[in-house]
């Protein structure tokens, strides 16, 4: 009987192990757009051999030419280069009260942030966590740091 119990509280444990860690990554609801080869690069930042290159949907581009807030389910692209190669991509998403799942102190709005490999897969690494944290200090800006391109953007 006890080594049933110890087997069952081992599989309990096991689940509450998983479930955690499941709810842990649910928390960043980011996804890569479907629609990601439909985006218009607005954004040119790089760096030597290395740097991003920004992307979004055209509607976007004129939302924001508008001088309007970007909606509920916008989502924003950068392409990661190192040495002059691809590396992966990160994705800003914006949702509805999103930001209620954050910690105050790590809130970016309703914006949730996320890494991606060439693949698409998530790949989370200690980056994303300073890109949160840098973003947070452009709350006059939605958030982001490349609004002003978006508005200046021509075809």
């Amino acid at each position: 009987m006890s080594s049933f119990r110890s087997a069952l509280l081992a599989l309990v444990g096991a689940t509450l192990l998983i479930a955690n860690g499941l709810a842990a990554t649910a928390a960043n609801r980011a996804t890569f757009p479907k629609d990601f080869k439909q985006m218009v690069m607005y954004g040119d930042y790089r760096r030597g051999s290395g740097g991003e290159l920004a992307y979004a949907l055209k509607e976007t581009i004129d939302i924001a030419k508008a001088g309007k807030p970007l909606p509920p389910g916008t989502r924003l692209v950068l392409e990661i280069y190192n040495d002059g190669a691809l590396t992966g991509y990160f994705v800003m998403e914006k949702g509805v009260d999103w930001g209620l799942e954050v910690d105050e102190e790590k809130r970016t709005g309703d914006w949730h942030f996320q890494e991606f490999g060439l693949d698409g897969e998530v790949k989370r690494s200690p980056i994303a966590e300073r890109c949160e944290a840098c973003h947070q200090g452009q709350e006059s800006n939605d958030f982001m740091f490349t609004r002003d391109r978006m508005e200046a953007y021509l075809p």
